[in-house]
């Protein structure tokens, strides 16, 4: 096994004193303790879409506590009751949300089936619609009574209150998109306000006094976008913020000899993939994508980049999930194997070039560039790396204009169940299709797991596009994630969840002591 720690530079030690904490005088500190405390949210992402919510940006109004959908996926992943009260499926192709009773938005505007309807039908019409929520499945949404919202689909679909239970289908009022762009401000409905926002620094909440929830803990809150993980640790040690999302393995030991902060780990459904744009030579070509396959130390990565604290991939899902196949293992890497399939690609050498993309909002990415890089020289390939902000580099991704790109991606993160994924990233429609595979036979597979209620004969349809997948090097699998997050001691009630749709909550509390 290569040994890939070889080829990394040594992680920069955290600096010291480069984070102060924010000064408030002695009485207005006990005032908001007093009054439920503040607590401030260290966000990796960065807003770069204008508040779009077919975008990642809804990820982070949702964290924020501000925007809420018709459905929530809890921290089990079960799909609870939000903006919706109870659903149920009154045909194969529709169902019928009742909404709750007395929901208004910050800005005072009632929460209505028309208004709901409209935020809904505005999404499906973009674009680029959500992964999980888009006119491939949805027919239209309408109201239907005094307090329901009928959701149509084009064919049966059993994943619908999965599907409104995504960040990308929050609703928010009306005066929000005045103007011809989309402002949160005040437009939400969760357990906080925004009060301000400061462009590409952060967000200034307070607590919603009316929240249809009930009484929120918190006074305030507030959101820094920290893109720089090692930044972020920095800042949660010092007590600058007091949650600090997506720890860099690096700064894990440290930060758990803390005596002031919570190291919180968890296992992840989610994989970090490299995808190869199959749509353009010669990576159009099986062979050569098998060749990159073998070339690539996955047990050495997750040794060395990840410092042992995630799994080698054995696909896109982790092998502990009922949808991994049941002969699912580790590819190991094999120079002899990858070079004998360039020799039966026919390829030459010369054309082996590839430009290869990762974003600075996951630190590792870059070192895990750097390894990938030189493990594809060993085969005669030249890789150019270039790594920027996730938001810079999307538009290319979806435009399908690059060769490779490392993501991390959840595969219950669209909908609670793979099929979102599997739709979004391998359906001929995809909205996330960023490889252009393209099969009719996966889509005739999708479409009739998507009718099926008994979950264990979806599993084995997922099982069967897994380990295809897998056979043809379509993307290369890396690790199965965890996910360690940093939170103060003096913070209760916080849990890290593994589909990343909440932080900030309305029982969300602070202990000045």
């Amino acid at each position: 096994m290569l040994n890939v720690q070889n080829y990394l530079k040594a992680a920069p030690s955290l600096l010291r004193g480069v984070a102060v904490a924010a000064m408030i005088g002695p009485m207005a500190a006990s005032a908001l303790a007093a009054s439920g405390g503040k607590v401030v949210f260290g966000e990796l992402f960065t807003p770069a879409s204008g508040w779009a919510l077919e975008t990642i940006d809804s990820y982070v109004l949702s964290r924020a506590g501000c925007l809420e959908s018709l459905t929530y996926m809890d921290y089990d992943a079960s799909i609870k009751p939000a903006l919706a009260e109870s659903w149920e499926q009154v045909s194969p192709t529709e169902w019928e949300f009742q909404l709750r009773e007395g929901v208004s938005f910050h800005d005072g505007t009632a929460l209505t089936p028309q208004v709901v309807s409209d935020a809904l039908n505005r999404v499906l019409n973009v674009a680029s619609p959500p992964r999980g929520f888009n006119p491939g499945v949805i027919e239209s949404v309408e109201p239907a009574g005094e307090r329901a919202v009928r959701v149509i689909t084009k064919s049966p679909d059993v994943f619908v209150p999965n599907r409104v239970a995504s960040t990308n289908t929050g609703i928010l009022s009306p005066a929000a998109f005045a103007n011809g762009g989309i402002n949160p401000v005040g437009h939400c409905t969760g357990p906080f306000e925004i009060v301000r926002e400061i462009p590409r620094q952060g967000l200034e909440l307070k607590r919603n006094e009316d929240y249809w929830g009930g009484e929120v803990q918190l006074a305030e809150a507030e959101v820094r976008y920290i893109p720089d993980g090692k930044v972020r640790s920095v800042m949660v040690e010092t007590g600058e913020i007091h949650i600090a999302r997506q720890i860099p393995a690096s700064a894990l030991a440290q930060l758990e000899r803390s005596g002031s902060l919570e190291v919180k780990t968890i296992e992840a459904p989610r994989t970090t993939t490299l995808y190869l744009n199959n749509r353009v030579a010669p990576l159009d070509n099986m062979k050569v994508r098998q060749a990159i396959q073998s070339a690539i130390d996955v047990t050495g990565i997750a040794e060395a980049v990840y410092e042992g604290s995630v799994n080698p991939a054995v696909g896109q899902f982790s092998p502990n999930t009922p949808w991994a196949p049941e002969n699912a293992s580790v590819i190991p890497q094999d120079l002899e194997r990858a070079r004998q399939l360039l020799a039966e690609s026919g390829v030459p050498a010369s054309e082996l070039q590839f430009e290869l993309l990762a974003y600075v909002e996951r630190p590792v990415l870059a070192d895990l560039a750097a390894v990938i890089q030189f493990q594809l020289q060993q085969l005669g390939m030249k890789v150019n790396i270039r790594v920027s902000e996730y938001g810079a580099i999307e538009p290319q991704l979806l435009s399908g204009d690059f060769d490779m790109v490392l993501l991390s991606r959840g595969y219950l993160t669209d909908v609670a169940d793979p099929i979102g994924t599997l739709e979004a990233d391998y359906g001929c429609d995809g909205g996330y299709n960023l490889a252009g595979f393209c099969d009719p036979q996966v889509d005739a597979q999708l479409e009739k797991a998507g009718a099926m209620v008994e979950p264990e004969a979806r599993n084995a349809i997922y099982r069967e596009i897994a380990a295809r997948l897998q056979e043809e090097a379509v993307n290369v699998f890396l690790i199965h994630e965890t996910i360690s997050e940093a939170v103060s001691k003096n913070v209760e009630n916080y849990q890290v969840h593994a589909y990343e749709r909440t932080a900030l909550h309305k029982d969300l509390k602070i202990n000045s002591q």
